[in-house]
């Protein structure tokens, strides 16, 4: 959409006199920013009904914001709030005094003082906090300077981010917005619009504003929105050039030159998107033997057979083998992204599976990295150990299929050698556990979602007990797959939160942390155990779970167990923790 478009879609949205949706954005900058409310909103509308609501703060007033957001949003409050600033707006007058040849202590001061009224709004605000890493400063008084000056100006800028970006990791649960980095690929000249600045202190040209919009909205969507788990690639001119079955080994194009380093960079992204946890599956209408001798015996292939999760290398319809795909590795089609070179094939896809995002290749080739690195379906918040090791995980759980088939259930639970480790929730857990709080659907008793700030709240209360679990076997480690939240007093507890990964389901492991979570009880003193299952539309898989453990129903959605010792630890299951 064009830069017009994005700013007439906006304008009739906010002229309809429609109740704004339940998104509403806080946007605070060192400098005029209203020029980035309608390529922002523009882009964060999901329903044209009720779309978000944006508000710009009081110019330059990042700091109070910060220390008491409350008092000027706490009728409405944000669901985000993003904080632009620049170092020659924010510290402008310490920021002359480097210029001019001064020391740069009183700016690293300001730097430290807008970090810490940034943890004070990450303490206090549980919505989305999206900060810029402040780009290299342009002003009319440096620009008079020497070329040496030149030089300063960057290693001081060099610091300043240093600093910043140390804060930022160490507050955590701070989305960074490389203004810095965009302002580099655009260049200074395209960016800035001095007339502008001295007009209205607006300091981007309208181009640069749309660039800056993208990438916050896919901060601010990175918490709210699933990432896309698995990348489905064909192979003949996507994976390589040419097509393997008429060309032969030989005659394939990967490698240094150009056309093979086009696709030879598309298999460094597929890695780079794997060391992230994102699953890389092939779907090509290919004879299977002529496929893995490209990856067997080709020198220019980045990827590599162990690298795959899955893979449909046959005649058949590519939609009927991307489902497939699907159901083996237990995602939804919306889960995923195809990418191929053929439009009919894009086409087929995009028809019969309108969930599936998909890519095609484009015509010209030299853009086909830009063109798959722009796609931000893949933007995470945080990337957990379990993210990491996904692609492991799969082959480990094809290993279990294959056990199960030849087996009964119960000598593939004893052969599987299961192991259940319960322990209480630390810090360096929150990422995890606050990430499965809010992507687990099937087995979760409540669906009660939580930001991670909620979740370091419910750390620190004396009266919430916070449990996570992690389950192995012989063929690997499945990661943390459960949490449990336990409200309690002297006499009573109540789950207010029971969640687990479905990869464990049908081993036991909700009869494990059941037996132990009786004998913490007992060991405490308590009388009840109260828990509340609260239907949902995904969550039918536990509707029994309370029942089936001995727990008596005492109301719609209310159970309850007095009895601790009837719970006990399977045999099949090893008890290393709590």
């Amino acid at each position: 959409m064009s830069l017009m478009g994005r700013r007439t879609d906006w304008l009739r949205l906010s002229r309809a006199g429609r109740a704004p949706g339940n998104e509403h954005i806080v946007i605070a900058a060192t400098f005029t920013a209203d020029p980035l409310v309608p390529y922002l909103g523009s882009r964060l509308v999901d329903d044209p009904v009720r779309p978000p609501a944006l508000t710009v703060a009081s110019y330059n007033q990042l700091i109070q914001l910060g220390l008491g957001w409350k008092a000027d949003y706490g009728d409405r409050p944000p669901t985000a709030i993003v904080m632009l600033w620049r170092i020659e707006d924010f510290a402008r007058a310490d920021f002359q005094a480097v210029v001019r040849g001064g020391g740069a202590a009183g700016l690293f001061e300001k730097v430290e003082e807008l970090a810490e009224a940034v943890a004070g709004l990450r303490g206090s605000f549980p919505g989305r906090i999206v900060c810029t890493v402040p780009p290299f400063p342009h002003s009319s008084d440096h620009a008079i300077e020497t070329l040496g000056s030149a030089a300063t100006i960057g290693a001081l800028h060099r610091q300043v981010v240093d600093i910043w970006i140390r804060r930022m990791r160490e507050i955590g649960h701070v989305g960074l917005l490389d203004l810095d980095g965009i302002q580099r690929l655009v260049g200074a000249e395209n960016s800035l619009d001095w007339r502008k600045w001295y007009l209205y202190r607006q300091p981007y040209s309208e181009a640069f504003w749309d660039r800056i919009a993208e990438s916050c909205a896919s901060l601010i969507r990175s918490q709210s929105a699933a990432a896309k788990k698995c990348v489905v690639v064909d192979c003949d001119n996507t994976l390589w050039g040419g097509v393997v079955g008429e060309d032969g080994l030989a005659g394939i194009r990967l490698g240094d030159d150009f056309p093979g380093s086009v696709f030879r960079d598309f298999q460094h992204q597929l890695q780079t998107l794997r060391s992230r946890g994102i699953m890389i599956a092939l779907c090509s209408k290919n004879n299977e033997q002529d496929v893995w001798e490209v990856f067997d015996r080709h020198d220019g292939m980045v990827l590599q057979r162990k690298d795959l999760v899955a893979h449909r290398i046959n005649w058949l319809d590519k939609p009927g083998n991307i489902a497939s795909l699907a159901e083996e590795l237990n995602i939804g089609p919306d889960s995923m992204v195809f990418v191929d070179d053929s439009a009919m094939e894009i086409g087929h896809v995009g028809e019969t599976l309108p969930m599936v995002t998909c890519i095609q290749v484009p015509d010209e080739l030299t853009a086909f990295p830009t063109v798959f690195g722009a796609f931000r379906g893949f933007d995470s918040e945080t990337v957990s150990a379990e993210d990491r090791g996904r692609s492991e995980m799969m082959l480990q759980e094809r290993r279990r299929r294959d056990l199960a088939g030849a087996l009964t259930s119960e000598e593939f639970r004893r052969q599987l050698q299961l192991r259940v480790d319960l322990f209480e929730v630390k810090a360096e857990h929150i990422a995890r556990v606050a990430q499965l709080i809010n992507k687990s659907n099937q087995f979760n008793l409540t669906t009660r979602r939580k930001t991670e700030g909620d979740v370091a709240r419910l750390l620190d209360d004396p009266a919430v007990t916070m449990l996570a679990w992690r389950v192995s076997d012989r063929f690997g480690d499945y990661g943390l797959v459960g949490v449990l939240i336990l409200k309690h007093d002297e006499e009573q507890a109540e789950i207010e939160t029971l969640l687990m990964s479905c990869r464990v389901l049908g081993r036991g492991v909700e009869r494990s942390v059941f037996a132990a979570l009786c004998d913490l009880l007992r060991a405490r003193g308590a009388k009840r155990l109260v828990g509340t299952y609260l239907k949902t539309s995904k969550n039918q898989l536990v509707a029994a779970l309370y029942r089936d453990h001995g727990f008596r129903q005492v109301s719609p959605e209310e159970w309850v167990l007095e009895d601790f010792t009837g719970i006990g630890w399977p045999e099949e299951i090893a008890r290393p923790g709590l």
